[in-house]
């Protein structure tokens, strides 16, 4: 076989090969004729072979010239470079993929219709960018991250304005690094055990902000593909306004609880007329009675006959106003004994929650008794105010003030009758204040209730009076004192009278000193000169003793004459 032959079936098989092509081709020499016109040439530009080939592309189709056809196969040729490009054809309104390749001889040039795949692109875009929009634009904080790392690859406008890091600083980062550090460790077991590939995930969770406030945000998740990679997609919803509201509804509720179940206080919920529709379990602890007991019943049956009337007067008082606070009145317990209460009544009959007038009442029992009791002490003290010429007191500790009777006026010459307790301690002598204070001190540290002082009293005139002053201390429940009550009786006189025995004791010591020197001497003498007298003598001896006898008896005499006229 001639070579000339061999070369025909080459060519032949070329043209096979080249008219199998699903591309449409053709080529051009260096001059811009076109030697070879595939079918799909003909079909995609309505030009036949026998139309085209032998003729110049840029004559055939002159409108290509401005177009990116032009420019980009001339490059090819020029600088013997592949090209790869798209491009618009308006005369036939189709997209094309041109790939264009340069050789010795000329141009070889692949296309194909990608119209279609062109229109199914810029629907997609124009999808990808509404997703987006809808991402980006959300009004609330969306992101993408690796579900693998954990970075984050996307975030919307939201998130960066509600967490306060910039886009670029999101996409540095991890979901480790908006979590408080004490949460990771959790965080990490939800990874582990709740969020899985391919599953919806929602959970409540804590976030940190860029400037280091936490909030509470409830997540939602699912499995997207995102940039080749498997991603999740979350939205977060911030939270943390109505999860404070619930945290401080629970401490409420907790509050609630300690108030009317735990609390000392009696808390109930009557209707118009008194009956009880709900009591705290604290009437157990209290009266000792079960709630149970009290449903259903009338208030007013356990209150104290005497009170009852009074009571029910000021409960109807609740038709006109929202609350009322009525007046201690005697309440019966489980042993059948009455118990001082004192009662707060609230008409919330109007409130969906409550329907019905709340009672809020307190055992008064200890106060009023004690109550009784002082008035019944400062009763005894008015009587002996009255009685008497003691200065009566009243000091209020609360407030400072002393109340006098009308003996700090005709006794110590003050005009008025209240004073407050720095006056008082003005009045004190100086010498004797510490005392009195340590002693009122003590007192009070003991818990005794009953005190006895002696001090200097200044009267109105400057002088001083010596003074009894004896009172008692009133203490609350809490072991503080709240009063004390005392009268002050003028003890001047009769610390003079003392002071004056005790001069005159002194007197006696001087006189029996006295007696024990001065009149013992010459007594000595006249005793030994009488036992002389008993042993004989002549008169010469005896005349002697008896002159001595004189002498010592003249001595006795002037030392009793110093001891009568002796000055006081």
């Amino acid at each position: 076989m001639s070579f000339e032959s061999e070369l025909i079936k080459y060519k032949q098989k070329i043209a096979t090969i080249l008219e199998s092509f699903t591309d449409a081709f053709f080529e051009v020499d260096l001059d811009w004729t076109v030697t070879y016109w595939n079918k799909e040439c003909e079909r995609l530009l309505d030009k036949s072979k026998s139309d085209i080939i032998g003729k110049n592309l840029w004559k055939e189709f002159s409108k290509a010239i401005s177009l990116k056809f032009y420019t980009e196969y001339h490059k090819a040729m020029r600088e013997k470079v592949a090209v790869r490009f798209q491009e618009y054809w308006p005369q036939k309104k189709m997209w094309v993929e041109v790939s264009a390749f340069p050789s010795g001889e000329g141009l070889s040039v692949y296309f194909k219709d990608i119209t279609e795949w062109k229109r199914i692109t810029r629907q997609l875009e124009r999808e990808k960018k509404r997703y987006y929009d809808l991402f980006n634009h959300s009004p609330l904080p969306q992101w993408v991250y690796d579900f693998k790392t954990l970075s984050i690859l996307q975030v919307n406008d939201a998130a960066i304005k509600q967490y306060g890091y910039s886009r670029r600083e999101f996409l540095k980062m991890t979901l480790i690094d908006i979590r408080p550090p004490e949460d990771v460790s959790t965080f990490t077991q939800i990874l582990d055990n709740d969020i899985l590939k391919g599953r919806f995930n929602s959970s409540v969770v804590r976030h940190r902000k860029k400037n280091g406030d936490v909030i509470f945000v409830s997540v939602d998740g699912n499995s997207v593909f995102f940039d080749n990679k498997n991603a999740r997609l979350v939205m977060a919803v911030d939270q943390t306004e109505q999860i404070k509201a619930e945290l401080e509804l629970g401490r409420s509720e907790q509050r609630f609880k300690a108030l009317v179940q735990d609390g000392s206080d009696l808390i109930g919920i009557l209707d118009e007329q008194g009956n009880y529709k709900y009591v705290s379990p604290t009437t157990k602890q209290i009266l000792g009675i079960e709630t149970a007991h009290f449903i259903g019943k009338n208030a007013f049956e356990f209150i104290h006959p005497d009170d009852r009337s009074a009571t029910l007067s000021q409960f109807e008082q609740l038709a006109n106003e929202k609350r009322v606070k009525l007046l201690p009145f005697r309440f019966v317990d489980g042993k059948g004994k009455y118990r001082w209460i004192e009662t707060v009544v609230t008409n919330m009959l109007d409130d969906p929650a409550i329907e019905g007038i709340v009672s809020n009442s307190r055992d008064i029992t200890d106060r009023v008794e004690g109550e009784l009791k002082t008035e019944q002490l400062l009763n005894r003290f008015n009587i002996v105010a009255k009685a008497t010429s003691d200065a009566i007191w009243d000091w209020d500790i609360s407030t400072g003030k002393i109340q006098w009777n009308q003996a700090i006026k005709g006794v110590y010459g003050y005009r008025d009758t209240c004073f407050d307790i720095n006056w008082w301690e003005q009045q004190v002598h100086p010498d004797d204040i510490q005392n009195v204070q340590q002693q009122f001190d003590r007192l009070t540290q003991s818990k005794q209730s009953r005190l006895q002082l002696e001090y200097r009293f200044r009267c109105a005139d400057g002088t001083y009076k010596c003074v009894l002053d004896r009172s008692f201390v009133l203490f609350n429940q809490e072991g503080k004192p709240t009063r004390m009550i005392g009268s002050m009786e003028d003890i001047t006189e009769r610390i003079a009278h003392i002071k004056a025995i005790e001069e005159q004791n002194t007197r006696l010591h001087e006189i029996a000193w006295i007696q024990a020197h001065d009149v013992r001497a010459p007594l000595a003498k006249i005793i030994g000169l009488v036992n002389l007298l008993e042993g004989d003598m002549n008169q010469e001896a005896l005349g002697n003793i008896i002159n001595h006898l004189k002498c010592s008896t003249r001595d006795l005499d002037q030392v009793i004459n110093r001891l009568i006229n002796k000055p006081d």
